[in-house]
């Protein structure tokens, strides 16, 4: 059963929702419900029918100033935008077949909107699924301090249709393709306060434009007085922790910087978590494990919305279930396992080094000796059409594919082949004496497998701007969720052409199974062509490598055999 209605908000705007009752709802039946939140246009996607028949409500909100919604939007994810949800839990528990419980989910933005929701002072709310999502904003639209240009510029283009009330699908699994624009309210049958809402959504800011515009963290959004730190999750930690209301995370691996960012919310945040982190793309709706492509999503999405629910009906429904304050179920890329630990990284890893070596060797071993390798950075290098910076706005498979045609452009690194299996989990995190004949520009690292057929897969990387390289001096969890730098605008500084510097980056983190008699290889870039901004915008840059015990990188090894057969996590304890 599906009715649509507007609910109006603390300032009198017009929040338009739709309810989705399960078929057969009998009277006098109480149930929970779940807010859903987009800026993409209410509609039945997937999941609907699964929550309703698993005995859930669920309430689709078009965001204020999208959709049939009404007001402007000058920053997403603004205080006045997320007290609405809080409006429309009040409605729900007013309903008579409400049970008085209110969950909220959703994926990407809608999983933000749902990790903001558990800020919320109501009382109603008791449990929130944030799905691939992020706590830090700015390291959405600026990976290490690069700005990702494709990603912004398409969400920027969607969005502009979006306010004009055109719906750019591009292949969306979860796309809701309606003809005539967004959906109007029931009692909206000629248009006329659809057409209302839209004319209001023509003073939304420019995404591209206004993001573009503050490429450090601290700088603020056009015309909203705020910048991205202050509307991420991690600008509301206070008031989340205060609620304390468990959370159910889902990411993947490749899904850009959400495992980084979930990760960073789990170490930091005293909530309650279950965290599953698998070979997923962005959304769950494919499988992306670099070593085996091509499978299907492990769990399914089906199985990741049946664990979802099992969640929620822990805190949602009558019957209770103890469990555990904190968990990570996590899948191993290359090893097809699952693995569970309380901490991050496991209590079973320990860093070790692998140093750059002369001759272009990788090497676990330190070297006295020290020299220097020269690289003419090639801007032509690029992670390709399909690159995880993709996969948040075209929800496309993350696939690197064989990844030595790529290496032929940059300066690499590469060990002897391994003499036992290297299983990885944890943060890796490079250490590089570095110079540049340019006072700015991006430093790529990427941790890569070389069988010994010599195909290359990717296995994780990190990116810095070299103008944010000085070290954050004290802890920044407060409002940021790289534990190294700052990304502040007092901090940035360039850097003096021929000078050797030491440069810290965070790799994202990983859990991932190099086997024996494969090779482990460090790769450096400066440049990601189609994907990140060139810097400089204009000009040849050659680097100083220096390689020796002043360049390493740090490896967290599991130091526990590997075994094998372990239950998928749609199988797994913490699914019950």
């Amino acid at each position: 059963m599906n009715s649509s209605q507007y609910v109006t908000a603390h300032d009198g705007t017009k929040i338009a929702i739709d309810v989705w009752l399960p078929k057969g709802l009998a009277g006098g039946e109480h149930i929970p419900a779940l807010i859903k939140g987009t800026p993409y246009w209410r509609g039945p996607e997937r999941e609907v029918s699964i929550l309703n028949a698993r005995g859930y409500a669920v309430v689709a909100v078009d965001a204020r100033g999208t959709g049939a919604s009404f007001g402007s939007v000058k920053i997403m994810f603004s205080d006045a935008e997320v007290s609405d949800y809080g409006t429309v839990a009040d409605w729900i528990i007013r309903q008579p077949w409400s049970n008085g419980n209110v969950g909220a989910y959703g994926f990407s933005y809608r999983g933000i909107t749902a990790a903001n929701i558990a800020s919320l002072p109501n009382p109603e709310i008791k449990a929130v699924a944030p799905l691939f999502d992020l706590t830090d904003l700015y390291l959405l639209a600026y990976p290490g301090g690069a700005f990702e240009s494709y990603l912004l510029g398409a969400w920027s283009e969607q969005t502009r249709g979006l306010n004009a009330g055109k719906l750019p699908c591009k292949g969306d699994p979860a796309c809701v393709r309606m003809d005539h624009g967004p959906k109007p309210v029931d009692a909206d049958a000629d248009r006329a306060l659809l057409s209302q809402a839209l004319a209001q959504h023509a003073a939304n800011y420019n995404v591209y434009e206004c993001f573009r515009a503050a490429p450090a963290r601290d700088d603020r959004i056009c015309g909203s007085g705020q910048s991205l730190s202050d509307v991420s999750v991690l600008a509301r930690k206070a008031a989340i922790e205060k609620r304390g209301l468990p959370m159910f995370v889902v990411t993947g691996w490749l899904d850009e910087s959400s495992p980084s960012q979930v990760l960073f919310r789990y170490r930091t945040f005293s909530n309650p978590q279950q965290l599953i982190i698998g070979p997923l793309t962005h959304g769950g709706f494919e499988g992306d494990d670099p070593f085996s492509l091509g499978g299907p999503p492990d769990p399914t999405y089906r199985s990741q919305t049946e664990l979802m629910a099992d969640f929620f009906d822990r805190y949602l429904k009558d019957s209770k279930t103890d469990l555990p304050i904190k968990t990570i179920r996590y899948y191993v890329n290359g090893a097809g396992i699952w693995r569970t630990t309380s901490t991050w990284p496991p209590s079973t890893t320990t860093v070790k080094r692998w140093y750059l070596g002369r001759s272009h060797r990788a090497t676990p071993l330190a070297r006295s000796t020290r020299g220097v390798e020269r690289y003419n950075v090639d801007f032509s290098a690029t992670t390709g059409a399909l690159s995880g910076y993709r996969g948040q706005v075209d929800l496309s498979r993350t696939d690197y594919g064989n990844r030595a045609g790529e290496d032929s452009r940059l300066l690499t690194f590469t060990s002897s082949p391994l003499k036992a299996d290297l299983e990885i989990a944890g943060d890796p995190i490079a250490h590089l004496h570095f110079s540049s004949s340019q006072t700015d520009g991006l430093l790529i690292v990427y941790l890569e497998d070389v069988a010994p057929d010599g195909v290359v897969t990717y296995v994780t990387q990190g990116v810095l701007r070299l103008a944010f390289r000085k070290l954050a001096a004290g802890d920044t969890s407060a409002y940021s969720a790289d534990p190294l730098h700052t990304f502040l605008h007092a901090d940035m500084m360039p850097m003096t052409p021929g000078r050797f510097e030491d440069i810290r980056i965070a790799l994202s983190p990983i859990a991932a199974l190099i086997r024996k008699e494969h090779r482990v290889r460090i790769a450096l870039a400066g440049a990601d062509d189609g994907n990140l901004e060139r810097l400089p915008a204009q000009g040849a840059v050659t680097w100083g490598v220096a390689w020796g015990q002043d360049s390493y990188l740090e490896m967290p090894q599991v130091s526990r055999p590997i075994h094998r057969g372990t239950p998928s996590a749609s199988n797994a304890a913490v699914s019950r």
